[in-house]
């Protein structure tokens, strides 16, 4: 019975110490509210209030598959924001006030989408159709219309420079269709697409070049001695009908140097080149001087299509580059496929251990996470180590000394199949930059 009494003493005293610590927590929380309503005032209010609460109740800011309320986890202990220092000057107190937040995370995982790639963009484009479509064969219509209006304009030695939204390649080459066709006589068209990438100045001359100069004349190396050349020949032996230099993006990155535009408006200035060019960027005309706009002498149209820039733009790399995973390396998985089948067998063998030995050490931490292990600092060692991979292609038989070792590394390094890092202990690590999905697709072909 002493026993008894005793223990139900002890569970009482713990009880109202319980319930002590709850009421005291209440308390600290119903006293930092009342702190916080006398600094912040009450004239900011109950309508403020109400339209937050109702923000966070209807949309949270981030979203949560548990379904779970925010707030502390039950049983968990407020944790009191420290206090800066009654000394602190006023402009480190202001960087204290406003010093950055805990992160929050989200219960949600992202779906894992494979790396676009060029058969897919086209099927999605070629299953998609545009709603508005119909007014969009409209408006070329009306663009169509002026055809005839902008070849007055070119005979009398004006240029033609077409901005608007939209893609406006398939306009200008309708166009040079037209006036080929309604010409007495069919003039010389050179095209050159400005969105090409790695574009230069040289490659629209040596274009210009193949149909002014004989195929025997030997360009200069400088763009500025051969467009000279071109200006001295065209000068001197005249062609019949003007030549029609078409230039899609002329405000493209390729040719927006202030020289590759200098040597643009002397081209254009020759009075047997009719220059017809688009503009995609909203600010082009900050690229020309009263100088330049003079030798240009373009007469501006509005040629807004709204048509998408599928040309223009590399989608597909453009895409897998915002997600952060650019697959320009390689062209992803297929373009490490591509290069593996050219290497040796001992080089394919090496890039399956890395590959291996990189998704076991994914696994052990995904086995560690489900085991309740917290998750991997940010900073955490990533990839295999150096001499482990080079222990383990020894066992292997795929190289004998660390000199073949280096050389079959130093292949997938120039392809940008791997890449090296060190962690904080500047032990070196190797990593296949893919993801996981592709990773496991690549082990399963060199299996």
């Amino acid at each position: 019975r002493n026993d008894r009494s005793a223990r139900r003493k002890s569970q009482r005293t713990l009880q109202k110490q319980i319930a002590q610590t709850e009421d005291s927590d209440a308390e600290d929380d119903v006293r930092e509210d009342a702190i916080a309503h006398a600094i912040l005032g009450e004239d900011e209010g109950d309508e403020d209030e109400e339209v937050d609460d109702a923000v966070d109740v209807g949309h949270p800011a981030t979203p949560s598959k548990t379904g779970r309320q925010g707030g502390r986890p039950k049983g968990r202990r407020r944790e009191r924001t420290p206090s800066p220092p009654p000394d602190m000057p006023p402009h480190e107190l202001y960087f204290f006030q406003n010093r950055a937040g805990g992160n929050r995370t989200s219960a949600n995982t992202m779906p894992s989408h494979l790396l676009l790639n060029h058969e897919d963009y086209f099927a999605q484009m070629n299953a998609y159709k545009d709603p508005h479509d119909t007014d969009m064969k409209m408006l070329r219509e009306l663009h169509a219309r002026a055809y005839d209006q902008w070849m007055f304009e070119l005979e009398e030695n004006f240029n033609l420079c077409f901005y608007g939204y939209g893609s406006k390649r398939d306009l200008l080459m309708d166009f040079a269709e037209h006036m080929y066709y309604q010409c007495e006589k069919s003039p010389n068209i050179v095209v050159v697409n400005g969105y090409t990438p790695g574009l230069t100045i040289r490659d629209a001359l040596n274009s210009l070049a193949g149909v002014v100069l004989p195929k025997s004349t030997k360009l200069p190396a400088q763009p500025t001695a051969m467009l000279d050349l071109l200006s001295t020949t065209l000068t001197e032996s005249p062609p019949k009908q003007k030549i029609v230099l078409i230039i899609h993006s002329l405000d493209h990155a390729n040719l927006r140097k202030s020289a590759t535009q200098t040597l643009v408006a002397r081209l254009a200035s020759h009075a047997s080149i009719s220059l017809l060019a688009s503009c995609d960027t909203p600010n082009f005309p900050l690229l020309w001087d009263v100088s330049l706009s003079s030798q240009l002498r373009f007469l501006y149209h509005d040629a807004t299509t709204f048509a998408p820039y599928t040309a223009e733009i590399e989608v597909v790399e453009e895409v897998n580059a915002l997600l952060g995973r650019s697959s320009r390396r390689l062209g992803g998985k297929d373009g490490v496929g591509y290069v593996l089948k050219s290497l040796p067998e001992n080089a394919r063998s090496l890039f399956r251990i890395l590959v291996a030995e990189q998704l076991a050490l994914a696994d052990t931490e995904d086995d560690a996470l489900l085991n309740g292990a917290s998750a991997p600092a940010p900073n955490a060692p990533i990839g295999i180590e150096y001499r482990t991979l080079y222990h383990k292609a020894v066992e292997e038989f795929v190289c004998s000394s660390e000199v073949n070792f280096r050389t079959l590394l130093k292949e997938f390094h120039d392809h940008q199949m791997i890449e090296s890092r060190k962690d904080g202990l500047g032990t070196e690590r190797l990593v296949v930059p893919f993801r996981r999905e592709e990773l496991e697709s690549i082990l399963e072909e060199l299996v």
